[in-house]
């Protein structure tokens, strides 16, 4: 019999808080992210019920969706990452978000500060970086950064707050742990010239675990909280 919400958030806060202990980092500094693709309102709903405050989407019109029918029934704001590819065509039904995980192109950079401009508002984002330089994955390789970053200084709307990253998947979490520490010690480096760069979003359900003693600022969990999805 599989789990329910309410016992799968405790054992993933456990988990959590083992991690920082381990890595002698207080749990405060891991912002927790309930991924919440091919997931029904009901569900998100009892989440939030459940002390969860931000919550994380692949699609943007899927976002949209959600945001209203959820934040309507919990009578509160919640937060809301976007962290799946981003098409310029897509920015439109982002807006309000608390925080854009997947930024990789120069050209949706554009897009967003020109919808920012327009709301008068500012856009926090991370950076994807593709830390595994897999030809499938979206994200900057690593050597682009610097470039990237300089491109994004033009773009007077968009806060850059971090980086992102999805490594090669694993089996076996150690595996990753190199990669989720290259991306520690890329944001360690570029924030000398770039201090604003804090955040750290990488770790799944998988291994979000490796992914905190690694550094990470905020992990993305779906699959370990609502069990698996159909899509």
């Amino acid at each position: 019999m599989s789990m329910s919400v309410s016992e799968n958030l405790k054992r993933v806060r456990e988990r959590i808080e083992k991690a920082a202990y381990r890595a002698r980092r207080g749990v405060e500094e891991v912002k927790l992210v309930a991924v919440t693709k091919g997931v029904n309102a009901e569900r998100i709903i009892e989440a939030a019920g459940l002390g969860i405050n931000a919550f994380g989407e692949n699609y943007a019109q899927e976002f949209r969706d959600k945001r209203d029918l959820v934040e309507k029934a919990i009578e509160r704001k919640v937060e809301w990452h976007f962290i799946g590819r981003l098409q310029k065509n897509k920015v439109k039904y982002l807006d309000g978000v608390s925080l854009i995980h997947s930024l990789d192109s120069a050209s949706v950079a554009q897009e967003i500060n020109k919808r920012a401009e327009k709301l008068e508002t500012n856009v926090p984002v991370l950076i994807e970086v593709n830390i595994g330089e897999e030809g499938v994955k979206g994200g900057i390789k690593s050597r682009h950064l610097d470039d990237f970053l300089s491109v994004l200084s033009s773009f007077p709307r968009i806060e850059v707050n971090g980086l992102m990253t999805m490594p090669p998947f694993f089996d076996n979490p150690e595996m990753v742990r190199p990669y989720f520490r290259k991306l520690r010690e890329l944001r360690d480096r570029l924030q000398e010239r770039f201090p604003k760069l804090r955040e750290l979003s990488m770790g799944m359900s998988g291994d979000f675990e490796v992914a905190i003693e690694e550094g990470a600022t905020i992990v993305r969990i779906g699959t370990a909280i609502f069990g698996l999805r159909s899509n």
